[in-house]
């Protein structure tokens, strides 16, 4: 009996959250019901993927024409119209967006075919949330598209006609749930699970080169720090302002800005570190750029700042931190309030709010006691909810209420619920 082919789909921007989420799960899918066969779109993903799965599987990288609407002569185009002819700045997104499908994703969507077809693939697992290319192939190959669906999806007319199309939806917290629901997508149609934190990454104690010296800090400095993509709804401009009110107040304290802007905005980062300098606090901010080793990193913060404007759809790096008793203040907005009970697991500030954010961070970084206590907590919350064994056993059950009944009967029958492996590895 063999194992039922599953292709997975990932076309995040970058290395991100959704990447890391998708390890988490292969790792902890039960190698006997399940043959992963993985497709990324960028090929910088490609050598995280190969370090990090410790299952076997095929992956390899097919990546689509780059979208006309980022053309840099469309991108002038559309700039200039922006504000003098704004409705023909929308019919030109419309064409590029129709040429986008016949140069784009059609070639993209015939190559995914072929490659899928010759691994005999009965589901799709498009870990982006709905993609216009996964649906076609799903019709294409008669076959059940799932979308684990990571926060909200572009409101658009054609999106409301296609969206409500796809098989299942996974949602990653309540929130997004909702977000679905307000393009008509079936409330039935879409389950809530939390992203999957893998305990055999995110643990204390561990071995690890990485300390304050490493940044040339002293071993006894307070340090605390945001971590994450840099893109202008996280915050980083909140961060930086929160940043000074707790330099000014905390002897020696030091703040972390841990990430990088993707390709098409690294003036952002730019823009973030002349703020820092003409907030008087650029010696005191480091900009450590992207990191692999998050774990590592998390060690040295003593706390840890989440600060988006715009509601997060979930908010991995929350669950991270509190996995390493670290103490969390993020803004009370989206995916966070699901994660943190304000004042004992970790600490909520309106958005936008930097001296509230200051204040949680001083009380944190002056109080060890108050530190301890939260994260504690925290970890003990995270390790009762948010589990990647835990997650990919809820993941497994979308996948069966979608497969054909007698294939996964079959399975079931020879690899008896609880018996299954996976790749994983419990602490």
């Amino acid at each position: 009996m063999k194992p039922i082919s599953v292709l997975f789909i990932e076309n995040s921007v970058g290395l991100s959250g959704s990447t890391v989420s998708l390890c988490s799960l292969l790792n902890y899918l039960d190698t006997e019901m399940f043959d992963a066969h993985i497709v990324l779109s960028r090929r910088e993903q490609e050598g995280y993927l190969l370090g990090e799965i410790r299952r076997p599987g095929d992956l390899t990288v097919i990546a689509p024409r780059r979208s006309l609407k980022q053309a840099l002569p469309v991108q002038r185009v559309l700039e200039s119209l922006g504000g003098r002819a704004p409705w023909l700045r929308r019919h030109l997104l419309r064409f590029a967006g129709l040429l986008d499908v016949l140069v784009v994703t059609l070639p993209y969507v015939y190559r995914l075919r072929r490659w899928a077809k010759n691994r005999g693939v009965e589901l799709i697992h498009q870990n982006n949330g709905f993609d216009l290319g996964a649906f076609i192939l799903s019709r294409l190959l008669r076959i059940p598209l799932v979308a684990y669906q990571r926060g909200q999806e572009w409101d658009s007319p054609f999106v409301r006609l296609m969206a409500p199309r796809v098989t299942r939806y996974i949602a990653n917290s309540e929130s997004t749930k909702a977000g679905l629901v307000s393009l008509r997508v079936p409330a039935k149609r879409i389950t809530v699970i939390y992203p999957p934190l893998d305990f055999y990454t995110f643990h204390l104690p561990r071995k690890t080169t990485v300390s304050r010296q490493t940044f040339g800090l002293d071993p006894s400095a307070p340090c605390f720090g945001i971590v994450g993509m840099l893109l202008p709804w996280k915050g980083h401009e909140v961060f930086l302002k929160a940043a000074k009110a707790v330099v000014a107040r905390v002897p020696n304290a030091h703040a972390f800005i841990v990430g990088a802007a993707p390709d098409a905005d690294r003036a952002h980062e730019r823009r973030l570190r002349a703020l820092a300098h003409d907030l008087g606090i650029g010696d005191r901010v480091t900009f450590t750029g992207y990191r692999a080793d998050i774990p590592d990193i998390l060690t040295i913060l003593d706390v840890v700042i989440h600060a988006s404007i715009q509601p997060e759809p979930f908010g991995r790096v929350i669950t991270e931190a509190m996995a390493m008793k670290r103490p969390v203040v993020a803004t009370k907005a989206g995916g966070p309030t699901e994660i943190i009970e304000d004042g004992r697991t970790g600490f909520l500030v309106p958005p936008g709010d930097h001296a509230a954010m200051a204040d949680r961070v001083v009380a944190l970084l002056e109080d060890r006691a108050l530190a301890e206590r939260v994260g504690d907590a925290g970890s003990r919350e995270v390790a009762r909810r948010f589990s990647a064994d835990a997650h990919a056993r809820l993941v497994r059950r979308v996948y069966e209420q979608v497969l054909r009944p007698r294939r996964v009967a079959a399975l079931r029958e020879r690899y008896p619920e609880g018996l299954g492996r996976h790749a994983g590895k419990e602490l």
